[in-house]
């Protein structure tokens, strides 16, 4: 289960999120040109963290025998997959106080507050 990931994995998901696919000696360059200058092993440290964590895949290129890098999920289903994990943790072991600290943090938002009772109702509807 993925349960975070680090500034320097969130960036390279970004360039693989932009390019669709893309070589380590890619993505290096991308980050130099953002300004995240790296020594290229920690690039090659945190693609291979991200392949291991399931979230981009390696494939070969046979023709010049490099490796190419794509991402497995898109941003909006990493982000779930970290906020269901994140959250379900919380309630699991503060369910009150995660409930109170929600409810006070959505309820100056009448449009979020809407969607919940939407979903709530769809919910009791699927029962």
């Amino acid at each position: 289960m993925i349960k975070n990931i680090g500034p320097l994995e969130r960036k390279v998901l970004e360039i693989l999120w932009n390019k669709k696919q893309a070589t380590a000696r890619d993505i290096s360059n991308s980050l130099e040109q953002i300004g995240e200058r790296r020594a290229y092993s920690t690039v090659r440290t945190i693609i291979k963290r991200l392949v291991d964590k399931k979230i981009i895949a390696e494939t070969t290129n046979y023709d010049d025998r490099t490796f190419i890098y794509v991402p497995l999920l898109s941003k909006e289903e990493l982000e779930k997959i970290i906020v269901r994990s994140v959250l379900g943790e919380l309630l699991s072991r503060f369910k009150l106080s995660t409930i109170s600290y929600l409810a006070e943090e959505l309820s100056d938002n009448e449009k979020e507050i809407k969607k919940i009772k939407q979903k709530l109702n769809e919910m009791k509807r699927n029962e």
